[in-house]
């Protein structure tokens, strides 16, 4: 269980660089905290493609060497976590498919708003499923339209419609693609005489590639012959909602992102959310990790002192599972341990970027007050979380949702805090000179696209 909204998942792609699937398991290790329940590398060689994926992380999928066996200067890679698809090896990605015009693989990060409409389509016209992925339409629909050049390419893209980024690959091309709406990351980057496409440019720090540009929301970059294209598979003007979710918290703080580095958008963030909500304390303290830039940027405008109030385990796996209140208590102790000497007897403001379910930040609440915390003030550095996301946040049913159909007076008492404050939508968006651009839908219930088959 999370306080947190659930991970989406990472790709990377590289093309004209010896040794790409070493390359590429070594970029996945930066993504890695956007899925930690499978990982893959395809590359192609001589035309020929090899794959090699498991479950778990990338340091145990790849722990024997594997990504040094597989030969090519072009591949892609993946670490996911299911937000369509179960959790088992049939479903890890990248997906490999044949059909008239050779081999194509595929890596997907985004959910397909269409997957059911789609799915049965495709069923009904004799498709034949090997994995319960919404990222295996891709493949089925390139296959019965025979696409192969960019404009066909493109048409495909467009009729599976959003949410994607992802990276395809060919015998002997690399393309990288992100939906009109441009709701999940995906940027490009040059390494020697060779190009990357990553989810976030973390993957680029990580194998010494440079920074080129974002990718943009409608766009297909299209690498062979030893050179990058750019083609654009819709309209001009088309409106973009990027996923704010991932500036405030799925993004690594030293990434790119939309133009922003999180972590410097996480402390403005922060210092809105103290002009907004400040409270009589005497120290700020963040829930670790995902809350500490928030966290620093509130402390700073209120003229806070930021302790290590909450320190972190970082080896207790996301999965553990707590029946019971004592058990629960157990296990978030597992997770976050409270400094005593820091927190004892001072009135403190506990900062986090997001609050799902609420189940964790219940129990530190309770945690900080058997310290001896005289007062525990809540903040969240973005609006109450009250809608499902649609677009490839794995967010629990609504009615899990902590604010669903409650007020901020309800919320506050639920978590047992002295006070309760949310960033509000105008504080949030506000932080952005375009803030149109940007999907809302989690907070606000206004969602800038749907398909009539998905229950909300």
């Amino acid at each position: 269980m999370t306080d947190h909204p659930r991970d989406a998942c990472g790709v990377v792609g590289i093309y004209g660089v010896d040794g790409a699937a070493s390359l590429i398991a070594l970029s996945l290790h930066a993504l890695q905290h956007r899925g930690q329940e499978s990982a893959g590398v395809v590359t192609s060689c001589d035309g020929v493609f090899h794959c090699h994926k498991g479950m778990g992380l990338v340091s145990a999928v790849f722990a024997r060497g594997e990504a040094e066996n597989l030969p090519g200067a072009i591949g892609i890679g993946h670490v996911r976590y299911s937000t369509a698809g179960g959790s088992n090896l049939v479903n890890a990605q990248p997906l490999v498919g044949r059909y008239i015009h050779g081999q194509a693989a595929l890596a997907h990060n985004g959910t397909l708003i269409a997957a059911k409409r789609l799915t049965y389509t495709l069923g009904a016209t004799g498709a034949f499923f090997q994995t319960d992925a919404d990222s295996e339409i891709f493949l089925h629909q390139l296959a019965q339209e025979q696409a192969s050049t960019e404009d066909e390419i493109g048409q495909v893209l467009t009729r599976v419609g959003p949410a994607f980024s992802l990276v395809l690959l060919f015998a002997d091309r690399l393309i990288a693609a992100r939906d009109p709406y441009g709701f999940r990351p995906l940027v490009l980057g040059k390494l020697r005489d060779g190009y990357v496409a990553a989810s976030e440019s973390c993957a680029f720090d990580q194998i010494g590639a440079a920074f080129l540009r974002e990718i943009e929301p409608g766009e297909m970059v299209i690498c062979s012959s030893g050179a990058c294209r750019s083609f654009f598979f819709c309209p001009p003007g088309h409106p973009h909602a990027r996923c704010l979710l991932e500036l405030i918290y799925f993004a690594r703080p030293d990434s790119l992102v939309f133009g922003e580095m999180p972590h410097l958008f996480r402390q403005r963030s922060g210092r809105a959310l103290a002009a907004e909500h400040p409270a009589e304390a005497d120290i700020v303290v963040a829930i670790p990790d995902s809350g500490m830039s928030a966290a620093m940027g509130y402390a700073e405008a209120a003229g806070l002192p930021l302790e290590r109030g909450l320190i972190r385990n970082h080896y207790v796996g996301r999965s553990f599972i707590a029946p019971g209140q004592e058990a629960r208590a157990a296990a978030v102790r597992m997770k976050h341990n409270v400094v005593r000497e820091v927190v004892r007897g001072k009135r403190v403001v506990l900062v986090d970027d997001s609050l799902i379910r609420g189940t964790t930040t219940d129990a530190l609440g309770r945690e900080l007050r058997n310290a001896g915390a005289r007062e525990v003030h809540l903040r969240i550095a973005c609006p109450p979380t009250r809608h499902p996301c649609v677009y490839g946040v794995n967010f629990p049913r609504r009615e899990e949702l902590l604010a669903h159909n409650r007020s901020l007076e309800e919320i506050r008492s639920h978590l047992h805090m002295d006070s309760l404050g949310y960033l509000s939508l105008e504080g949030i968006t506000g932080l952005f000179s375009e803030s149109s651009s940007f999907c809302t839908a989690c907070w606000s219930g206004r969602y800038p696209i749907l398909d009539e088959e998905i229950p909300l």
